[in-house]
């Protein structure tokens, strides 16, 4: 056997792993200032000084400004968001959380609602545990003092808008106020006011935050908030089990013997499997984390797929110690079982990987074309190497030898041409057996 190359070296491999690091961006974009249009829009209804201006992208693209007069504790707010034009109904929710956490249930409510024939309603909602366990969310009397309550709809801006004047109580503490919003689409029977439970997605979530009025800066309520580290997460599991372990798979498959045969493809192996496993379990353990810090929600699909595919691999990894000899009558359901599991965790990984990707909400980012141009690129390198495998087996079963020695020269092909060729000569060429007489 012929070696034609040579291992990756350890400085090439982290070179990839960085460029990779490059493309999934680690920026948080989870608020941003206002923006233009909007701060403009707020401005011309009265908010001049405003103290507080948030777009919130990946929380359902909600703008929240609010305008601050301390002497009187009063507070002037426009919240704004784009509810879908394709759905007929659907609904905007701004509030205060009087309690410690900026969190849903306590919630004290503005809601604005819109219908199917495009009507516009409003009405203050006392959010409680009943809600959460799935009773009707209906108009309720709240502890605070509005005034000026609208919701309206900005043509120019595209926008469905909550606008209000609230004089705060003594409870709320100015610099550390829980805000909570959220986005529907949902509606209950005409005329009744009544709200369906919200998406289930982490824009959902994550859709509150603490704010310090004088100040203008606001935190989110649980450490995990920040999507930094939901995309370690990602990233390393992209990198671990989405991209260094089906490299891995492809070389074991294909540079034992044919096309490409490579001396070193056992070593090269062994090491792509042991540094995506290591890679891709630390990122499942950053998943592992963030599902226990989560205390309002979680996403069991996801987290078993991890799970197993965490397990499996373990599992695949074994398998380099726990090898039959070459004799052994176990070995062949071994190798069995070994490819059978590989494949099938290649398959899940991809799938857990773009639930992953839906589930933080960055289908419409770079992450997911990213994410499907590495997958066809493996997929297309590895179905290059399986046609020209097939074609080199279908030519060895059934002696296609003069075809395949035309499309893919190799060793055994030329011998075996080679000797059909020194046949042919023989044949042509025999003694007489007849003596030859000498002319006197």
């Amino acid at each position: 056997m012929i070696e034609t190359s040579r291992p990756p070296s350890f400085s090439m491999m982290l070179l990839v792993i960085l460029s990779i690091l490059s493309i999934f961006s680690f920026t948080n974009t989870h608020a941003h200032h206002c923006s233009n249009d909007f701060l403009s829009e707020a401005k011309n209804r009265s908010l001049i000084n405003i103290t507080f201006c948030k777009r919130y992208t990946e929380s359902n693209g909600v703008e929240v400004a609010i305008h601050l007069h301390e002497n009187t504790r009063k507070i002037d707010i426009m919240v704004g968001a784009k509810l879908k034009e394709e759905e007929e109904t659907g609904w905007l929710a701004w509030g205060l959380n009087p309690g410690e956490e900026a969190r849903m249930i306590g919630t004290q409510a503005l809601i604005g609602i819109k219908t199917k024939n495009k009507g516009l309603l409003k009405d203050t909602y006392n959010i409680t545990g009943y809600t959460k366990l799935g009773c009707q969310l209906l108009p309720s009397p709240i502890d605070l003092n509005i005034s000026n309550f609208k919701f309206i709809h900005i043509t120019e801006l595209e926008y469905h808008v909550i606008l209000a004047t609230i004089i705060l109580p003594n409870q709320y503490d100015l610099s550390r106020l829980n805000q909570v919003w959220q986005v529907g689409i949902n509606i209950g029977a005409v005329g009744t006011k009544e709200l369906k439970m919200h998406g289930k997605g982490l824009m959902n979530y994550d859709s509150s935050e603490t704010i310090n009025l004088r100040t203008g800066k606001g935190r989110g309520n649980r450490i995990h908030n920040s999507s930094k580290i939901r995309k370690v997460h990602g990233i390393l599991n992209i990198i671990g089990w989405g991209v260094v372990l089906p490299i891995g798979v492809i070389i074991a498959r294909n540079f034992r013997e044919f096309p490409l045969p490579w001396l070193g493809w056992k070593k090269c192996h062994i090491s792509c499997q042991t540094i995506g496993y290591l890679v891709g379990t630390t990122g499942w353990a950053v998943g592992i984390w963030l599902g226990k810090a989560s205390k309002y929600y979680s996403f069991h699909k996801h987290g078993t797929y991890g799970l197993l595919i965490f397990a499996f691999a373990t599992v695949q990894m074994l398998f380099f110690k726990l090898k039959p000899g070459e004799s052994d009558k176990y070995r062949m359901y071994r190798n069995m079982f070994h490819h059978v599991v590989g494949y099938s965790l290649m398959i899940g990984i991809c799938i857990n990987i773009l639930k992953g990707i839906h589930i933080i909400h960055l289908d419409y980012t770079s992450w997911k074309p990213t994410y499907l141009g590495i997958v066809s690129c493996l997929a297309f390198i590895f179905l290059v190497f399986e046609i020209v495998s097939w074609f080199k087996f279908l030519c060895d079963k059934f002696g296609l030898w003069i075809l395949c020695a035309k499309c893919i020269p190799n060793k055994e092909s030329n011998e075996k041409k080679g000797s059909k060729k020194d046949g042919k000569a023989q044949s042509q060429v025999q003694p007489s057996e007849t003596p030859i007489r000498a002319d006197n």
